[in-house]
């Protein structure tokens, strides 16, 4: 015989947290926004949120990311093996004026990108970890750069008297999830018009370039 009031329990347990989308916004291929803005904001227990960089702690696999931040902030004091985290690297984003829309009226709207990764966090506290972090990180974020800076380039001794000063983690990677509201539910005619208008005031053209790589943009 089941119990009435454990039923009613089971009925009032919160659903797991997800990202919100309408299906149609739902990325196809939320993995890129990570690589291109591993600017992250890391929330975990306690409402604690840090921004800070975040990267693949290996570049063909989706199973681990790696961060660092201050031991100053109470964030990283806060941090403790196996808990609950989530990262949220935001894309590009705009506002989208009515004034751009011809075939289908309606209200102001906002487009973004952005993707959700969430997991458990493992704080690495042992220095060659730390350094090793330090060195990926900047080895990621001066790829695009002619001559990029290493770590070997700091001045003598500035990473050593540093390096006790931060606090390493690394995030074991559960579910990704990402949005991309680009104006789906508008004609691609209306969308060729938020380009244009995007462009024309210099907002956000990084957005415009997402809504022009639709599958169904109209490229006059």
């Amino acid at each position: 015989m089941t119990n009435p009031m454990s039923d009613a329990e089971d009925s009032k347990t919160p659903p797991a947290a997800r990202l919100y989308a309408p299906p149609q916004f739902i990325a196809d291929n939320p993995l890129p926004i990570i690589g291109a803005y591993p600017f992250a904001t890391l929330v975990s227990p306690g409402l604690h949120a840090t921004m800070t960089p975040i990267c693949w702690e290996h570049p063909d696999q989706t199973n681990t990311l790696i961060g660092h931040f201050s031991r100053l902030n109470p964030h990283a004091q806060a941090i403790s093996d196996g808990q609950d985290v989530l990262a949220m690297f935001n894309g590009p984003h705009a506002y989208v004026s009515p004034r751009w829309y011809v075939d289908r009226p309606t209200v102001p709207t906002w487009n973004y990108v952005t993707t959700h990764v969430r997991g458990t966090i493992e704080p690495l506290d042992d220095e060659a970890s730390t350094l090793q972090i330090l060195a990926k990180t900047a080895t990621i974020c001066e790829a695009a750069a002619e001559r990029p800076w290493t770590m070997e380039q700091a001045p003598v001794g500035r990473v050593e008297f540093l390096l006790p000063m931060v606090r390493a983690f690394r995030i074991h990677v559960e579910r990704i999830e990402g949005v991309s509201k680009l104006s789906q539910a508008h004609s691609p005619a209306d969308r060729v018009r938020i380009i244009d208008g995007l462009r024309a005031e210099d907002i956000q053209r990084d957005i415009a370039a997402f809504i022009a790589d639709l599958p169904d943009a109209i490229h006059p």
